[in-house]
Protein backbone atom coordinates (compact mmCIF):
# COMPACT_ATOMS: atom_id res chain seq x y z
CA UNK A 1 0.00 0.00 0.00
CA UNK A 2 1.09 3.41 -0.77
CA UNK A 3 2.73 5.69 2.25
CA UNK A 4 2.68 9.19 2.92
CA UNK A 5 6.15 10.45 2.42
CA UNK A 6 7.89 12.43 5.36
CA UNK A 7 12.25 14.04 4.72
CA UNK A 8 13.74 14.06 7.28
CA UNK A 9 16.19 17.27 7.85
CA UNK A 10 19.92 16.75 6.54
CA UNK A 11 22.42 15.41 8.64
CA UNK A 12 19.52 14.41 11.00
CA UNK A 13 19.01 11.12 9.01
CA UNK A 14 22.83 9.92 9.83
CA UNK A 15 21.85 8.97 13.34
CA UNK A 16 18.89 6.92 12.09
CA UNK A 17 20.51 5.16 9.58
CA UNK A 18 23.00 3.92 12.08
CA UNK A 19 20.70 2.31 13.79
CA UNK A 20 18.53 4.89 15.93
CA UNK A 21 14.92 4.49 16.03
CA UNK A 22 13.17 7.53 16.90
CA UNK A 23 12.92 10.61 14.54
CA UNK A 24 12.20 13.90 16.57
CA UNK A 25 9.98 16.52 15.77
CA UNK A 26 12.96 19.18 15.15
CA UNK A 27 14.39 16.92 12.74
CA UNK A 28 11.41 16.86 10.26
CA UNK A 29 11.15 19.14 7.30
CA UNK A 30 7.43 19.52 7.72
CA UNK A 31 4.58 18.22 11.02
CA UNK A 32 1.90 17.12 9.21
CA UNK A 33 -0.55 18.24 10.70
CA UNK A 34 -3.59 15.89 8.54
CA UNK A 35 -1.95 12.67 9.33
CA UNK A 36 -3.60 11.08 12.02
CA UNK A 37 -1.49 9.86 15.03
CA UNK A 38 -0.29 5.94 14.63
CA UNK A 39 -0.58 6.74 10.59
CA UNK A 40 2.90 4.56 8.90
CA UNK A 41 4.62 6.98 7.06
CA UNK A 42 7.49 6.61 4.81
CA UNK A 43 11.05 8.63 6.07
CA UNK A 44 12.91 10.18 3.27
CA UNK A 45 16.29 11.56 2.84
CA UNK A 46 16.67 15.63 2.48
CA UNK A 47 19.28 15.63 0.29
CA UNK A 48 17.89 12.81 -2.21
CA UNK A 49 14.96 12.37 -1.43
CA UNK A 50 15.43 8.74 -0.91
CA UNK A 51 13.40 6.46 1.41
CA UNK A 52 15.53 4.91 3.97
CA UNK A 53 12.77 3.70 6.40
CA UNK A 54 8.72 3.31 7.25
CA UNK A 55 7.89 4.53 10.70
CA UNK A 56 4.57 5.37 12.98
CA UNK A 57 3.92 8.99 12.90
CA UNK A 58 3.10 10.96 15.64
CA UNK A 59 1.63 15.12 14.50
CA UNK A 60 1.95 16.02 18.38
CA UNK A 61 4.67 13.96 19.93
CA UNK A 62 8.06 14.90 20.42
CA UNK A 63 8.66 11.67 19.34
CA UNK A 64 7.36 12.39 15.82
CA UNK A 65 8.38 8.96 14.09
CA UNK A 66 9.15 5.72 15.04
CA UNK A 67 11.10 3.37 12.40
CA UNK A 68 9.05 -0.32 12.57
CA UNK A 69 11.42 -1.80 9.58
CA UNK A 70 14.05 -0.12 7.14
CA UNK A 71 12.76 -2.11 4.12
CA UNK A 72 10.37 0.47 2.63
CA UNK A 73 8.58 -2.11 0.46
CA UNK A 74 7.96 -4.37 3.40
CA UNK A 75 3.92 -5.23 4.25
CA UNK A 76 2.68 -3.51 7.72
CA UNK A 77 0.27 -6.13 7.80
CA UNK A 78 -0.76 -9.60 9.98
CA UNK A 79 2.58 -11.77 8.49
CA UNK A 80 4.82 -8.88 9.53
CA UNK A 81 3.71 -8.53 13.26
CA UNK A 82 3.71 -12.78 13.30
CA UNK A 83 7.04 -12.65 12.79
CA UNK A 84 8.65 -10.14 14.60
CA UNK A 85 6.63 -11.30 17.59
CA UNK A 86 7.77 -15.63 16.73
CA UNK A 87 11.43 -13.95 16.76
CA UNK A 88 11.16 -12.52 20.18
CA UNK A 89 9.90 -15.33 21.65
CA UNK A 90 12.56 -17.36 20.17
CA UNK A 91 14.86 -15.00 22.02
CA UNK A 92 13.99 -16.46 25.03
CA UNK A 93 13.87 -19.87 24.46
CA UNK A 94 17.21 -20.57 26.71
CA UNK A 95 15.34 -18.24 29.56
CA UNK A 96 12.37 -20.35 29.53
CA UNK A 97 13.94 -23.29 30.30
CA UNK A 98 14.85 -22.22 33.34
CA UNK A 99 11.78 -20.09 35.05
CA UNK A 100 8.64 -19.72 33.71
CA UNK A 101 7.83 -15.88 33.33
CA UNK A 102 9.53 -13.04 31.07
CA UNK A 103 9.55 -10.40 29.27
CA UNK A 104 8.43 -11.72 25.74
CA UNK A 105 9.02 -8.37 23.93
CA UNK A 106 10.88 -5.04 24.96
CA UNK A 107 9.46 -2.50 22.33
CA UNK A 108 12.09 -0.71 20.62
CA UNK A 109 14.92 -3.28 21.58
CA UNK A 110 12.50 -6.32 19.78
CA UNK A 111 11.71 -3.97 17.12
CA UNK A 112 8.23 -3.11 17.92
CA UNK A 113 8.28 0.45 19.05
CA UNK A 114 5.91 0.36 21.61
CA UNK A 115 5.42 -2.76 22.35
CA UNK A 116 5.70 -4.58 25.83
CA UNK A 117 4.85 -8.52 26.24
CA UNK A 118 5.20 -10.61 29.13
CA UNK A 119 4.72 -13.73 30.05
CA UNK A 120 3.88 -15.22 33.51
CA UNK A 121 3.45 -19.14 33.24
CA UNK A 122 0.12 -19.12 30.98
CA UNK A 123 -0.57 -15.96 31.50
CA UNK A 124 0.23 -12.90 28.67
CA UNK A 125 -0.10 -9.34 29.93
CA UNK A 126 0.95 -6.40 27.60
CA UNK A 127 1.23 -2.50 27.41
CA UNK A 128 1.62 -0.46 24.49
CA UNK A 129 3.00 3.12 24.56
CA UNK A 130 3.15 3.70 21.08
CA UNK A 131 -0.38 5.32 19.10
CA UNK A 132 1.06 3.29 16.06
CA UNK A 133 0.85 -0.01 17.99
CA UNK A 134 -2.52 1.19 19.35
CA UNK A 135 -4.10 0.73 15.78
CA UNK A 136 -2.72 -2.34 15.58
CA UNK A 137 -4.34 -3.70 19.00
CA UNK A 138 -6.74 -6.12 17.88
CA UNK A 139 -4.31 -7.81 15.50
CA UNK A 140 -1.57 -7.94 18.26
CA UNK A 141 -4.10 -9.71 20.66
CA UNK A 142 -5.24 -12.11 17.78
CA UNK A 143 -1.50 -13.22 17.23
CA UNK A 144 -0.59 -13.05 21.36
CA UNK A 145 -3.62 -15.84 21.71
CA UNK A 146 -2.59 -18.36 18.34
CA UNK A 147 1.63 -18.22 19.10
CA UNK A 148 0.98 -18.61 22.62
CA UNK A 149 -1.96 -20.56 23.71
CA UNK A 150 -2.39 -18.52 26.89
CA UNK A 151 -5.28 -19.04 29.66
CA UNK A 152 -5.64 -15.34 29.55
CA UNK A 153 -4.25 -12.10 28.35
CA UNK A 154 -4.35 -8.59 30.64
CA UNK A 155 -4.47 -5.65 29.04
CA UNK A 156 -1.80 -3.18 31.56
CA UNK A 157 -2.30 0.25 29.44
CA UNK A 158 -1.58 2.54 32.74
CA UNK A 159 1.66 4.28 31.63
CA UNK A 160 2.24 8.00 31.58
CA UNK A 161 3.83 7.45 28.37
CA UNK A 162 0.19 6.35 27.00
CA UNK A 163 -0.21 10.64 28.12
CA UNK A 164 2.03 11.62 25.71
CA UNK A 165 1.01 9.78 22.39
CA UNK A 166 -2.72 11.04 23.53
CA UNK A 167 -3.95 7.67 24.75
CA UNK A 168 -6.64 7.12 27.23
CA UNK A 169 -4.62 4.93 30.42
CA UNK A 170 -7.03 1.28 30.72
CA UNK A 171 -6.52 -1.52 32.35
CA UNK A 172 -8.60 -5.02 32.16
CA UNK A 173 -9.04 -8.66 31.20
CA UNK A 174 -9.71 -8.55 27.38
CA UNK A 175 -9.42 -12.30 27.27
CA UNK A 176 -9.81 -15.55 29.76
CA UNK A 177 -10.65 -14.54 33.12
CA UNK A 178 -7.43 -15.67 34.96
CA UNK A 179 -5.62 -13.33 36.39
CA UNK A 180 -3.10 -15.19 39.41
CA UNK A 181 -0.58 -17.29 39.14
CA UNK A 182 2.55 -18.91 40.59
CA UNK A 183 5.68 -18.30 38.56
CA UNK A 184 9.31 -18.80 39.71
CA UNK A 185 12.48 -17.62 38.98
CA UNK A 186 15.94 -19.74 37.77
CA UNK A 187 17.01 -20.28 41.27
CA UNK A 188 13.32 -21.95 42.06
CA UNK A 189 12.37 -19.27 44.44
CA UNK A 190 8.60 -18.90 43.72
CA UNK A 191 5.97 -15.67 43.54
CA UNK A 192 2.27 -16.19 43.78
CA UNK A 193 1.07 -12.81 41.28
CA UNK A 194 -2.00 -11.20 40.78
CA UNK A 195 -1.16 -9.60 37.83
CA UNK A 196 -4.50 -7.23 37.31
CA UNK A 197 -3.08 -5.82 40.57
CA UNK A 198 0.32 -5.92 39.89
CA UNK A 199 2.55 -2.78 39.26
CA UNK A 200 3.58 -1.88 35.86
CA UNK A 201 3.25 -5.31 33.61
CA UNK A 202 2.56 -7.14 36.51
CA UNK A 203 5.31 -8.03 38.15
CA UNK A 204 9.82 -6.73 38.38
CA UNK A 205 11.05 -8.96 35.93
CA UNK A 206 13.89 -6.91 35.25
CA UNK A 207 15.61 -7.80 38.31
CA UNK A 208 14.88 -11.60 38.30
CA UNK A 209 18.57 -12.39 37.18
CA UNK A 210 20.09 -9.82 39.63
CA UNK A 211 17.81 -11.04 43.15
CA UNK A 212 19.74 -14.83 42.38
CA UNK A 213 23.05 -12.80 41.76
CA UNK A 214 23.09 -10.85 44.63
CA UNK A 215 22.02 -14.03 46.85
CA UNK A 216 25.13 -15.89 45.30
CA UNK A 217 26.87 -13.50 48.25
CA UNK A 218 24.67 -14.57 51.22
CA UNK A 219 25.48 -17.53 53.04
CA UNK A 220 23.74 -19.09 56.62
CA UNK A 221 22.82 -16.88 59.31
CA UNK A 222 24.25 -13.69 57.58
CA UNK A 223 22.08 -10.49 58.24
CA UNK A 224 20.31 -9.13 55.27
CA UNK A 225 18.90 -5.53 55.13
CA UNK A 226 16.21 -5.65 51.85
CA UNK A 227 15.13 -2.34 51.75
CA UNK A 228 12.04 -1.20 49.08
CA UNK A 229 11.58 -4.34 49.16
CA UNK A 230 8.34 -4.50 47.36
CA UNK A 231 6.75 -8.41 47.27
CA UNK A 232 10.08 -9.91 48.10
CA UNK A 233 12.51 -10.62 45.49
CA UNK A 234 15.62 -9.91 46.79
CA UNK A 235 14.46 -10.79 50.27
CA UNK A 236 13.29 -14.62 49.40
CA UNK A 237 16.60 -15.74 47.74
CA UNK A 238 18.63 -14.46 50.14
CA UNK A 239 16.40 -16.45 53.09
CA UNK A 240 16.35 -19.34 50.54
CA UNK A 241 20.22 -18.94 51.67
CA UNK A 242 19.58 -19.50 55.18
CA UNK A 243 19.96 -15.84 55.58
CA UNK A 244 18.01 -13.59 58.41
CA UNK A 245 16.72 -10.86 56.23
CA UNK A 246 15.07 -7.65 57.76
CA UNK A 247 12.70 -6.11 54.87
CA UNK A 248 11.63 -3.03 54.65
CA UNK A 249 9.09 -1.02 52.15
CA UNK A 250 6.77 1.69 52.91
CA UNK A 251 3.58 -0.34 50.85
CA UNK A 252 1.33 -2.35 53.67
CA UNK A 253 0.25 -4.30 50.49
CA UNK A 254 3.65 -5.14 49.62
CA UNK A 255 4.45 -6.81 52.40
CA UNK A 256 1.69 -8.55 52.73
CA UNK A 257 2.16 -10.23 49.46
CA UNK A 258 6.23 -10.75 50.29
CA UNK A 259 4.51 -12.53 53.57
CA UNK A 260 2.87 -14.80 51.27
CA UNK A 261 5.47 -15.67 49.04
CA UNK A 262 7.48 -16.11 51.77
CA UNK A 263 4.79 -18.86 53.04
CA UNK A 264 4.83 -20.18 49.62
CA UNK A 265 8.44 -20.54 49.36
CA UNK A 266 8.74 -22.11 53.85
CA UNK A 267 10.93 -19.05 54.49
CA UNK A 268 8.65 -17.07 56.97
CA UNK A 269 10.65 -17.71 59.75
CA UNK A 270 13.67 -16.38 58.28
CA UNK A 271 12.06 -12.74 57.22
CA UNK A 272 10.96 -9.84 59.28
CA UNK A 273 8.93 -7.43 57.34
CA UNK A 274 8.70 -3.40 58.85
CA UNK A 275 6.06 -0.88 57.11
CA UNK A 276 8.49 2.54 57.05
CA UNK A 277 9.77 5.18 54.82
CA UNK A 278 13.38 3.33 53.70
CA UNK A 279 14.95 6.64 54.21
CA UNK A 280 13.68 7.15 57.40
CA UNK A 281 14.91 3.74 58.83
CA UNK A 282 18.08 4.13 57.51
CA UNK A 283 18.95 7.54 58.87
CA UNK A 284 17.73 5.91 62.32
CA UNK A 285 19.26 3.05 62.28
CA UNK A 286 22.31 1.95 64.29
CA UNK A 287 22.47 -1.99 63.32
CA UNK A 288 24.99 -3.23 60.92
CA UNK A 289 24.19 -5.51 58.25
CA UNK A 290 26.40 -8.19 56.78
CA UNK A 291 24.63 -7.36 53.03
CA UNK A 292 21.94 -4.76 52.12
CA UNK A 293 20.28 -4.07 48.92
CA UNK A 294 18.45 -0.89 47.76
CA UNK A 295 16.39 -1.13 45.10
CA UNK A 296 14.28 2.21 45.27
CA UNK A 297 11.58 3.05 42.50
CA UNK A 298 12.70 5.61 40.45
CA UNK A 299 13.59 8.57 42.23
CA UNK A 300 13.68 10.87 38.86
CA UNK A 301 11.14 11.34 35.95
CA UNK A 302 13.05 13.91 33.65
CA UNK A 303 16.66 15.69 33.88
CA UNK A 304 14.61 18.49 35.87
CA UNK A 305 14.96 16.59 38.83
CA UNK A 306 18.58 15.94 38.87
CA UNK A 307 19.88 17.95 41.46
CA UNK A 308 17.11 16.34 43.89
CA UNK A 309 17.67 13.10 43.07
CA UNK A 310 21.96 13.16 43.71
CA UNK A 311 20.79 14.41 46.85
CA UNK A 312 18.54 11.66 47.52
CA UNK A 313 20.73 8.77 46.33
CA UNK A 314 24.28 9.99 47.83
CA UNK A 315 22.06 10.60 51.50
CA UNK A 316 20.64 6.56 50.74
CA UNK A 317 24.02 4.88 50.22
CA UNK A 318 25.93 7.08 52.58
CA UNK A 319 23.68 5.81 55.73
CA UNK A 320 23.70 2.21 53.94
CA UNK A 321 27.10 2.04 54.42
CA UNK A 322 27.20 3.32 57.56
CA UNK A 323 24.74 -0.13 58.26
CA UNK A 324 27.16 -2.09 56.24
CA UNK A 325 29.76 -4.72 58.49
CA UNK A 326 33.82 -4.74 57.19
CA UNK A 327 33.46 -6.23 54.37
CA UNK A 328 29.94 -6.48 53.83
CA UNK A 329 28.12 -6.65 50.62
CA UNK A 330 25.71 -3.80 49.33
CA UNK A 331 23.68 -4.36 46.45
CA UNK A 332 22.10 -0.99 44.37
CA UNK A 333 19.98 -0.32 41.74
CA UNK A 334 18.49 2.38 39.61
CA UNK A 335 15.94 2.18 37.50
CA UNK A 336 16.25 5.82 36.20
CA UNK A 337 17.56 5.89 32.95
CA UNK A 338 18.11 10.06 33.65
CA UNK A 339 20.84 8.77 36.51
CA UNK A 340 23.42 7.78 34.04
CA UNK A 341 26.11 5.33 35.17
CA UNK A 342 28.47 8.03 35.75
CA UNK A 343 26.15 9.86 37.79
CA UNK A 344 25.02 7.04 40.10
CA UNK A 345 29.19 5.99 40.48
CA UNK A 346 29.66 9.10 41.46
CA UNK A 347 26.63 9.06 44.38
CA UNK A 348 28.28 5.97 45.67
CA UNK A 349 31.83 7.77 45.50
CA UNK A 350 30.91 10.86 47.47
CA UNK A 351 28.23 8.31 50.17
CA UNK A 352 31.64 6.23 50.63
CA UNK A 353 33.99 9.61 51.27
CA UNK A 354 31.52 10.95 53.58
CA UNK A 355 30.94 7.70 55.32
CA UNK A 356 35.03 6.79 55.84
CA UNK A 357 34.25 3.49 53.83
CA UNK A 358 36.24 2.32 50.95
CA UNK A 359 34.58 0.19 48.24
CA UNK A 360 35.42 -2.22 45.46
CA UNK A 361 32.97 -2.75 42.33
CA UNK A 362 32.16 -6.70 42.59
CA UNK A 363 30.08 -7.05 39.77
CA UNK A 364 27.73 -4.45 37.52
CA UNK A 365 24.93 -5.36 36.18
CA UNK A 366 21.37 -4.77 34.44
CA UNK A 367 17.98 -5.64 33.35
CA UNK A 368 17.83 -9.18 32.38
CA UNK A 369 18.28 -10.98 29.45
CA UNK A 370 14.96 -10.62 28.75
CA UNK A 371 15.29 -7.04 28.82
CA UNK A 372 17.75 -6.53 26.03
CA UNK A 373 19.29 -2.95 25.44
CA UNK A 374 19.51 -1.94 21.52
CA UNK A 375 23.31 -0.91 21.53
CA UNK A 376 22.09 2.20 18.74
CA UNK A 377 19.62 3.55 21.45
CA UNK A 378 20.95 4.69 24.51
CA UNK A 379 17.04 5.52 25.56
CA UNK A 380 17.01 1.71 25.87
CA UNK A 381 18.97 1.66 28.83
CA UNK A 382 17.34 2.04 31.77
CA UNK A 383 18.28 -0.42 34.89
CA UNK A 384 21.82 -0.11 36.54
CA UNK A 385 23.26 -2.35 39.03
CA UNK A 386 25.98 -2.72 41.41
CA UNK A 387 26.90 -5.45 43.91
CA UNK A 388 29.81 -3.78 46.50
CA UNK A 389 31.87 -4.54 48.47
CA UNK A 390 32.18 -2.31 51.61
CA UNK A 391 35.75 -2.04 53.55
Amino acid sequence: MPYTDLIIRNRHERRLLKGHLWAFSNELIEIRKDIPAGTIVRLLREFDNKPFALAFYHPNSLIAARIITRDVTKEIGEAFFRSRIERAAERRALLLKERNAVRLIHGESDFLPGLIVEKYNDIITFQITSAGMELHKELIVSLLKDIFSPRAIIEKNKSHLRKLEGLPEIESVIFGSETETVIHDGAGTKFAVSLLKGQKTGFYLDQMENRTAFARYVKQNDSVLDLFSNEGGFALNASAKGADVVAVDASEQALLSLNANAALNGVSEKIQTITTDCFDYLKDSNVKFDAIILDPPSLLRSKKELNTAKKAYFTLHKNAMKCTKQEGILGTASCSHHFTRELFLEAIRDAASEAGRAVTILEERGAGADHPVLAMMPETEYLKMFILRIH
